[in-house]
């Protein structure tokens, strides 16, 4: 990953979302993001911005990252999509549903330390394809 890739960032709350960007930024990855607070936004830098991975809470306010997922695969299903939330536990039900669904990872928010492995993972999987 010598350029830096574009990482689309769905997060309504700021502080959550500094923290991603501090995270990647202490894990050396060269990246250049754009946040977004809800679906409008969202969709519109979907097609702007155009992404190279997309990182999302999962519970916003009237709106949620599944949907967001699905919205995001429909136009750029080759950009992997990561949900950095607590909403689910590690191992639940549910968390193995929307992973089922096209979610390529999920990331806690009390384990952000994973969160550069689980990119460079989504990047370097979607270079092999």
């Amino acid at each position: 990953m010598d350029k830096k890739i574009r990482i689309l960032i769905l997060e309504s709350r700021t502080t959550d979302a500094d923290l991603i960007e501090f995270e990647l930024m202490e894990a050396g990855l060269a990246f250049t993001s754009k946040r977004t607070t809800n679906e409008k936004e969202f969709l519109r830098e979907l097609k702007d911005f155009s992404p190279n991975l997309i990182l999302s809470a999962y519970d916003l306010p009237q709106y949620n990252g599944e949907i967001a997922m699905v919205e995001a695969k429909r136009l750029h299903p080759e950009v992997p999509f990561i949900l950095v939330t607590d909403v689910f536990d590690d191992a639940g039900e549910q968390l193995n549903e929307i992973l089922a669904k096209g979610v390529d990872d999920y990331v806690s928010k009390s384990r952000l330390n994973r969160l550069a492995p689980a990119v460079h993972n989504a990047l370097g999987m979607r270079a092999e394809t």
